[in-house]
């Protein structure tokens, strides 16, 4: 029989004991290198920046230039050379009226007009046109257009103002006389008693001599509303004003009124009552302007013995009430078609008696 070997019990069937054990401790190794890995890298501390030390950078010195300066160097003067230029005659040609332009195209020596200084702003206007003025032209009636001397005295004169003031201003009467080569534009009449050596002056004749000469302005009328309203006003030596061709106002001083007998104010009693600057003021016609439309209007003035001149045109707007003046008339706003600048009051005030009209209230006659 065969006889039972005896041995170690709870040894693994065919594979050595040591190598078992080997195993074992291989094993438990790699799973403890594994664990102190995972611990390793989930317990890292995050690093902190900590900036560099700052850098010590040398400072210079800079030193201001300095620039020699020559003391006696001056610069040099300037030489100015004046030559004088004797203006051509222009060939007598008479242009045709031209409507709706204000006539700002015909004026002038020869139907031309020579540019003013459109700085010099007067009471007898300023050279450039706002659009809402009337524009003014003078005419010497002691001579031709050429500049040809005219034998002119007082009543043949006031015969030529007459026919203007019945054929509302026809440019073909004056036709024949010189034009002033400036235009002024103004938005107001109101002209206090002044020389009338200013008037070719600033219209830019000087050597013109200041007697038997008109001024004549046209534009247009129009009010922004409906408005009733008559002019009060004087004039020296005269002033006559057409309103669609028709004669809303006519003074002067008595010899020259001769010639105008075709108009007489509508209010006698209350004409020639109220001073103005140096002369009574007359009442005119009444005048209805329709919101928006436009009329034609149109105003001479001018002197014939020389000394003083002016024009001074006041507006009574129907139904408004007037503060009262010393001489116990209605304290009237002057017209105009925009309101006074302060070079403008300045200039009035200098020459028009305190409290006989008034500058800063009343309509302005714009349609807008």
């Amino acid at each position: 029989m065969k006889k039972k070997l005896s041995g170690p019990k709870n040894v693994s069937k065919g594979a050595p004991s040591g190598f078992i054990i080997s195993l074992l401790i291989h094993a438990a190794a790699i799973s403890a290198a594994g664990l102190l890995v995972v611990f390793t890298v989930v317990q890292k501390e995050e690093k902190k920046f900590v900036p560099p030390a700052p850098v010590d950078r040398p400072k210079m010195k800079l030193k201001k230039p300095k620039v020699k300066v020559k003391k006696t160097s001056k610069p040099k003067s300037t030489t100015r050379i004046v030559t004088k230029v004797r203006r051509a005659n222009m060939p007598d040609i008479q242009l045709p009226e031209m409507s709706g332009m204000g006539e700002g195209l015909g004026g002038g020596i020869g139907g031309f007009d020579i540019m003013p200084d459109l700085g010099e702003v007067s009471v007898f206007g300023g050279g450039q046109s706002i659009g809402n003025d009337f524009a003014g032209t003078f005419y010497d009636l002691k001579r031709d257009r050429r500049g040809g001397t005219i034998s002119m005295e007082q009543d043949p004169y006031m015969t030529i103002v007459g026919q203007l003031a019945r054929s509302n201003m026809k440019e073909s009467i004056l036709g024949r006389y010189y034009r002033a080569p400036n235009k002024l534009y103004t938005t107001h009449f109101l002209i206090p008693p002044i020389m009338s050596p200013m008037a070719p002056d600033l219209y830019g004749s000087p050597e013109t001599s200041s007697f038997f000469f008109l001024v004549k302005y046209h534009g247009k009328l129009v009010y922004k509303d409906d408005i009733r309203f008559r002019f009060w006003g004087t004039g020296d030596a005269y002033c006559v004003v057409t309103v669609d061709g028709e004669t809303a106002l006519i003074n002067g001083w008595d010899g020259r009124l001769d010639f105008l007998r075709h108009w007489t104010s509508p209010d006698m009693g209350r004409s020639d009552k109220y001073f103005v600057g140096n002369q009574q003021m007359k009442v005119g016609e009444w005048i209805d302007l329709k919101a928006g439309e436009p009329k034609d209007m149109k105003v001479i003035f001018g002197e014939y013995t020389g000394g003083e001149m002016g024009i001074i045109l006041l507006v009574e707007v129907e139904g408004e009430e007037y503060e009262t003046t010393r001489q116990g008339g209605p304290l009237l706003p002057a017209f105009k078609t925009e309101e006074f600048s302060r070079d403008q009051l300045e200039e009035i005030y200098k020459l028009l008696p305190e409290g006989e009209c008034i500058l800063t209230n009343g309509p302005v006659f714009r349609d807008f």
